[in-house]
């Protein structure tokens, strides 16, 4: 994740190789939960969090905002669902 030191116009790797794959990798697929065990050693709810905090800072929306936009969204649908 982005660090509390580093430049917010700039991203981790694994910042970007988040992000990289939620785009591949949008909305619920088949197999998307083993795919994110597999290549971050997460689970899908853990994975969830870390995506929608990174979606959270600057340097991911100069990074993709529409995806950052997309993956807000998404998340602001999912609190309603809930009652939240």
């Amino acid at each position: 994740m982005v660090s509390a030191g580093s430049d917010k116009s700039e991203l981790a790797r694994g910042d970007i190789e988040l992000l990289e794959f939620e785009r591949a990798h949008w909305g619920a697929i088949p197999n998307k939960e083993s795919a994110v065990r597999e290549r971050f050693g997460l689970s899908l709810a853990r994975y969830y969090q870390r995506v929608y905090a990174l979606c959270q800072t600057e340097a991911a929306v100069h990074y993709d905002a529409v995806l950052v936009r997309n993956c807000l969204e998404a998340s602001a649908r999912r609190r309603e669902g809930r009652g939240k």
